[in-house]
């Protein structure tokens, strides 16, 4: 079977069934996926997690974290992809087998100029948006209010593929619970990094800004040293070159339509330093306070706990994702309906607090 994805062909010796809507005609193939090798009987461990990955002689051994006997080894450059273990291991992993090839696939296609965005993408007047941010901050719930504000159609729920040089976005025969598989693309006309608010407003972002956000949702194969450095190559070209910004706004349709009205009109508010909570911290709740607590290595580095309110507690959840102090500022006028001196009083001495606790950073 051949298979179409972004702009390289793949010839699978069995049939995917995520990547139906990408099947194509037979062509010279730039990745083949063969069947029948031996699971390798040495090589060193590189990286744990949900993914075990093993060097070997002539590439990788990759394999789902908690699983023996099966796995997919693929060539130092994944153009040769081979299945290894016994028939009835190999059945076990069931849809991972798939996993395991969209992991391969995503590294070759680094090495090709794209990248492997986590966001939610649509497409609306021919054009390709994205939305992105980490997990839990509303990726999905926004396009899907783009889809109900306006004729507009899901490119991919989770990771699309981007092409550095010709700003292109791509669908893939891999995503979220979306599960939204679409041989489609379209030009890509913006990234949105996503942040809850109640008031609608755009926020330009500076060159570091964009890269460190895009660093922070783009696939790094961790394991392969070379790779990633072509990757975070790919990065930097694609913060120098396309269109990236920080949105605030809510989840409902009409908030999309507020939105997509300021976007139409090009109003950004300039650009801001940010400031972020330090990695290590966890925010707790009890009884009536928030207790903001040292985990991991900050655990014996960090003597004691800071004792938050409510107000603080929101700003601390803010300050999770990098965001400006002028942002943290409309946020809480917005939420605790309080005049902007008496905000702007009570944030600064908080934020003088936390850094005086070592517990925040300035991003610039």
């Amino acid at each position: 079977m051949y298979y179409r994805i972004a702009e390289i062909t793949l010839y699978s010796e069995f049939r995917m069934h995520s990547f139906e809507a990408f099947s194509c005609d037979p062509a010279p193939a730039d990745v083949i996926l063969k069947d029948g090798g031996a699971v390798p009987s040495d090589g060193k461990e590189l990286k744990a997690g949900v993914l075990k990955v093993s060097r070997v002689s002539d590439g990788w051994f990759l394999q789902p974290a908690g699983t023996e006997g099966a796995g997919l080894i693929t060539s130092e450059d994944y153009t040769r992809l081979c299945l290894a273990g016994e028939d009835a291991a190999i059945e076990k992993l069931g849809t991972l087998v798939e996993w395991l090839v969209r992991v391969a696939l995503e590294c070759f296609l680094v090495r090709r100029g794209y990248v492997s965005l986590h966001a939610a993408a649509v497409e609306a007047g021919g054009k390709a948006y994205a939305f992105s941010g980490p997990s839990g901050i509303g990726k999905s719930t926004r396009a899907e209010a783009w889809l109900e504000a306006s004729p507009a159609q899901l490119i991919s729920g989770d990771r699309p593929m981007i092409h550095v040089d010709t700003l292109t976005l791509y669908g893939v025969p891999w995503d979220g619970k979306e599960r939204c598989y679409r041989n489609v693309c379209f030009p890509l006309e913006m990234i949105c990094e996503v942040r809850r608010s109640q008031t609608e407003y755009v926020r330009a972002m500076s060159f570091d800004q964009r890269r460190r956000l895009l660093v922070r949702q783009c696939f790094l194969p961790m394991w392969d040293t070379e790779t990633s450095a072509l990757q975070l190559v790919n990065i930097a070209n694609l913060a120098r070159k396309a269109q990236i910004v920080r949105v605030f706004c809510g989840p409902s349709p009409e908030d999309a339509k507020n939105l997509q009205r300021i976007l139409s009109r090009g109003e950004w508010e300039k650009e801001l330093p940010d400031m972020k909570a330090k990695e290590g911290f966890v925010l707790r709740s009890v009884s009536n306070d928030y207790i903001l607590m040292p985990a991991g290595e900050n655990a014996g580095r960090f003597n004691g706990t800071v004792v938050l309110n409510d107000v603080a507690a929101f700003v601390w959840k803010m300050l999770e994702n990098p965001v400006s102090r002028e942002d943290l500022l409309l946020a809480v006028m917005d939420a605790y309906n309080v005049e902007e001196a008496v905000a702007a009083r009570d944030l600064d001495a908080l934020l003088q607090k936390l850094n005086a606790y070592g517990v925040i950073e300035d991003e610039g």
